[in-house]
């Protein structure tokens, strides 16, 4: 697969710019061949974000909304094994 773009010579530098930047999107969206993007997986965020392609799928905007919901799920599993029977 080859995407190219070619601006008409009346083209102002803004056109130009935005063609560019819309090819270099394309690029780097097909060489990934996954979802470059998604939205947190943390219950009170609504936020989306990019994938930066580390080894792992990244779930979360964020390292604020990772550590908070992993220490609700600890707080909650410390919870239910400290209750008496």
């Amino acid at each position: 697969m080859a995407l190219h773009a070619r601006a008409p010579q009346t083209a102002d530098p803004a056109h130009w710019l935005l063609s560019t930047a819309a090819l270099a999107l394309g690029l780097w969206l097909s060489e990934r061949g996954t979802c470059a993007w998604g939205q947190c997986a943390a219950p009170d965020c609504a936020d989306y974000f990019i994938d930066t392609g580390r080894r792992a799928p990244q779930r979360y905007c964020g390292t604020r909304c990772a550590t908070r919901v992993r220490v609700a799920t600890h707080r909650a599993q410390k919870s239910t094994t400290n209750r008496p029977e």
